[in-house]
């Protein structure tokens, strides 16, 4: 595998989560019960008591999520996360943000991961019973700090809406070479963590730009670029929701 491949396989960051569907005077301790122990679970790499948390009648698969947690150790670890509750959102599910931070190493140098989900979950007697992602990107970089850019992509489209993937480089490299290109992974690499060598170019503008179009059947397509440059390299991944009808409206400070 090259090393634009390895480093494409785990750029795309996975999480779960669970809140409460009873009443709201319960909710709040429940929510606060799974809030911790997900976190605790997650950063002592518990796969025991992520399954724990999981319930059967639901529609996560706790087998498939402690598997993706395993390959992402693999690469990263050890992880550290961070697991913080937001509002509820309209529907009644709550809203849960996550940030996990890891560093690997490819071909003897050494690359950081960022990356952070938002997620609408729900739940039921202590177990998760659904989860849905609103928002994700991850970074994978080397050296001390990752390139400053800025992704102009939105977090979700409706399906066949013609919309940009744009990244820009906030402080432009004067004399620097810089390379970089687009790859759309599909939903099976995304789902087994793997991904396609990306083809790269040279760049000459500030950064990179593409018109893209939503598929027709609601789902998600999830972007990764990556960034060459005289500091190192860097990947981004990002995840368009793709909606047969408008996104939910949410709280004034959802990111």
């Amino acid at each position: 595998m090259s090393i634009s491949a390895k480093l494409l396989s785990t750029a795309t960051v996975w999480a779960l989560a669970g809140a409460s569907l009873l009443q709201p005077g319960q909710a709040a301790r429940l929510e606060s019960q799974l809030v911790d122990r997900l976190h605790q679970a997650l950063n002592d790499n518990d796969t025991v008591g992520l399954t724990a948390l999981i319930g059967q009648e639901g529609t996560v698969d706790a087998q498939q999520l402690t598997a993706r947690l395993e390959r992402l150790t693999e690469s990263f670890g050890p992880l550290t996360w961070q697991v913080s509750q937001g509002q509820l959102l309209p529907d009644g599910r709550a809203r849960l943000e996550l940030f996990v931070r890891g560093m690997g190493e490819v071909a003897g140098v050494l690359y950081q991961l960022e990356a952070t989900q938002t997620l609408a979950v729900s739940s039921h007697q202590g177990q998760i019973l659904s989860q849905e992602v609103l928002q994700e990107e991850s970074w994978v970089y080397s050296g001390d700090q990752r390139l400053p850019v800025t992704l102009q992509i939105p977090d979700a489209v409706l399906t066949g809406q013609r919309y940009d993937v744009d990244v820009i480089l906030d402080d432009p490299l004067d004399s620097g070479l810089l390379a970089g290109g687009i790859l759309e992974v599909g939903p099976d690499e995304v789902e087994t963590m793997g991904a396609s060598t990306i083809q790269l170019g040279t760049l000459n503008a500030g950064g990179l730009f593409k018109r893209v179009q939503a598929p027709y059947m609601a789902g998600g397509q999830t972007w990764t670029i990556m960034l060459v440059h005289p500091d190192g390299t860097l990947i981004t991944s990002k995840r368009v929701q793709v909606r047969d009808t408008p996104p939910l409206a949410t709280p004034p400070n959802f990111p």
